[in-house]
């Protein structure tokens, strides 16, 4: 059976709990989707699976990555030594997570695009910082046939570094993608923002019991700190309260605050995807949409 099912959705939609239900009425293997919990170091702040949830149904690509850049083209080659492990046991891979990059790169494909090396990524930064962003947009333009205004800094060094290395346009590469699992059923899971918001502050408060200040505290550690790895909610803002730069109080305000801002464009951005023609929204409490597992059982049995 060459089927694959994805459960996506914003943060606190229910993803993770709409899996475990799902393994109740299929053989499942769930596989990590969320470039945030493949981190070894972020086990609290993460929400990443505990070792009940783990024992309920195998789980696969969770915690496993140091702290270290960790890029989509890494992760779909892992993906692509886990997946015929799963179907060779006769299960269906399911994939959960919130991280839009990495369904697409699946599903619709992704350009295999050079990695540039850190002398030129440091050369771009520096750049950046002593000519300013008009500099680095006027250097662009040498290589580009049309004006470019990056939207963010990352995405202007990230430019500057490729063609300072590769004397070419990343978009040169761009084309020729190759998808991994065409076909794929997505399953959306979506609750209403207000109720999104308020879990999100909920169990914010409930990693900081759990001991999510000692975990950022460990990190904080770290001589240098991978920028995908401080993309974690909360981690930043609990950092700067460890090193005594933030109040608590500030910390958690303003981690509960990212978090809700973060969760508004994923909602925008979610509810403007379909990334295969079969996709299936659905909004999942406590009770399990017995609609949802018809029409499941309808696309593995095709």
């Amino acid at each position: 059976m060459n089927k694959t099912i994805f459960v996506v959705g914003p943060t606190c939609s229910g993803k993770n709990d709409f899996a475990y239900q799902l393994s109740k009425n299929f053989k499942i293997e769930i596989i990590n989707c969320d470039s945030i919990q493949v981190y070894k170091d972020l086990k609290i702040l993460s929400n990443r699976p505990n070792k009940i949830e783990e024992k309920i149904v195998p789980h696969h690509l969770y915690g496993y990555i140091q702290n270290k850049v960790f890029s989509v083209q890494k992760w779909r080659e892992d993906v692509q030594i886990i997946l015929p492990q799963i179907r060779a046991r006769g299960n269906i891979p399911v994939f959960v997570g919130g991280t839009g990059l990495y369904v697409q790169s699946l599903i619709e494909g992704i350009s295999e695009i050079p990695v540039t090396q850190k002398k030129y990524k440091d050369e771009a930064e520096e750049m950046l910082l002593s000519k300013g962003a008009d500099y680095c947009i006027d250097f662009l333009n040498k290589f580009y046939k049309e004006n470019i205004f990056p939207k963010d800094r990352q995405r202007l060094v990230n430019r500057v570094a490729f063609c300072l290395e590769f004397n070419v346009v990343m978009e040169s590469f761009y084309g020729n993608r190759k998808p991994i699992t065409p076909n794929s059923l997505v399953v959306q899971v979506f609750k209403p923002k207000k109720e999104l918001y308020d879990f999100a502050e909920e169990r914010f408060d409930m990693m900081i019991q759990k001991g999510a200040i000692e975990e950022a505290r460990d990190i904080a550690q770290y001589k240098n700190i991978s920028k995908t790895l401080l993309k974690a909610h909360g981690l930043p803002e609990l950092i700067q309260y460890t090193k005594s730069r933030l109040s608590l109080e500030d910390a958690i305000f303003d981690g509960k605050h990212n978090t809700k801002r973060y969760i508004k464009r994923q909602f925008t951005w979610w509810n403007n995807q379909n990334f295969s023609p079969l996709n299936i929204r659905t909004y999942f409490k406590k009770s399990f949409p017995n609609d949802v597992i018809e029409n499941i059982s309808i696309y593995l049995k095709k």
